[in-house]
């Protein structure tokens, strides 16, 4: 409900990025999963384990760059915790 509210609320550069960015989702997963499929039935298991890690690892720098970013700064904190006092 909230979501909604506020991709109602919100401009529409807002809005086409909330679109854009759920619909390029829905067709990397598709192509993700066609090309797992693919490797897997050839019985290519080599190159289908560095696919899935590749696509694991793009998806989350391309659509979640917010918790690289959280992961990034905590990890910099506990490093040089000691450092930053």
């Amino acid at each position: 409900m909230f979501h909604t509210l506020t991709i109602w609320l919100a401009g529409p550069g807002e809005k086409l990025q909330q679109v854009a960015s759920q619909e390029i989702g829905a067709l990397f997963f598709l192509v993700v999963i066609v090309v797992s499929l693919t490797l897997f039935w050839k019985r290519a298991f080599t190159a289908f384990i560095g696919f899935v890690l590749f696509a694991m690892v793009v998806s989350v720098f391309v659509f979640q760059p917010q918790l690289i970013k959280s992961l990034g700064t905590d990890g910099f904190k506990w490093l040089f915790e000691d450092y930053l006092k």
